[in-house]
């Protein structure tokens, strides 16, 4: 029964507040909506894939799968994202990054027990990320070339491609919802304290008007 009744006085504090609650819930969208076309700028990533040859018994290394061999892997990681291969990437592509700035949009990984490097690139524009994935692979393919005396480095996937990751990674239809849920929390929270000030305040003029009644008739 109990449950009956705050259900009841619930519902009447929404059905009272309607306005309220709908007009907080479109404005958050709204706003969330401006902030997202006129402000935000949406960042993407594009993921381009090299794969590291492994080496064989005629190149002294041995086994693909020993240690050193993966601390060969992990060299290569580093080897993609510094100032060597970097400074060849900017001189592929036109862009305004500095060496610093395109290195920290750059994510480089390894899945385990593979040869494959994974090269994701962050950036406001799907074709410039696309763009620096790939010119990252190409320019680590050259420096190897050239620094390492090694031809064990090919590009098997490149960003931009049906088969590759390119997306948006803050999607507006992820916001929007989200938004839409933060402003009916917010449109119910105000109805509920609205009620309240408004109940508190009739409990005040009950108060005073008892108080008048007993003052009348004590007199």
């Amino acid at each position: 029964m109990e449950k009956r009744i705050l259900k009841h006085r619930l519902l009447s504090c929404i059905s009272r507040n309607f306005l309220l609650v709908a007009g907080t819930t479109v404005s958050t969208v709204f706003a969330v909506w401006l902030v997202s076309v006129f402000i935000y700028e949406p960042e993407f990533t594009a993921t381009s894939q090299v794969f590291i040859e492994p080496p064989t018994a005629d190149t002294g290394w041995g086994d693909p799968v020993l240690a050193s061999d993966y601390q060969t892997l992990e060299a290569y990681q580093v080897l993609a994202k510094s100032p060597a291969v970097l400074s060849r990437v900017l001189e592929r592509i036109e862009s305004s990054y500095s060496i610093s700035e395109l290195h920290n949009r750059i994510a480089i990984d390894r899945p385990e027990n593979s040869q494959v490097l994974n090269i994701v690139v962050t950036a406001s524009d799907k074709n410039k990320a696309a763009g620096m994935a790939n010119a990252i692979a190409f320019s680590l393919q050259e420096e190897v070339k050239s620094s390492l005396k090694v031809d064990n480095v090919s590009v098997i996937l490149k960003a931009g491609t049906s088969y590759s990751s390119l997306e948006e990674s803050k999607s507006l239809g992820i916001l929007l919802p989200l938004a839409a849920v933060a402003g009916l929390v917010a449109g119910l929270v105000l109805s509920f304290l609205f009620e309240l000030i408004a109940l508190r305040g009739r409990f005040a003029q009950y108060g005073k008007k008892k108080n008048t009644h007993l003052q009348t008739v004590f007199k």
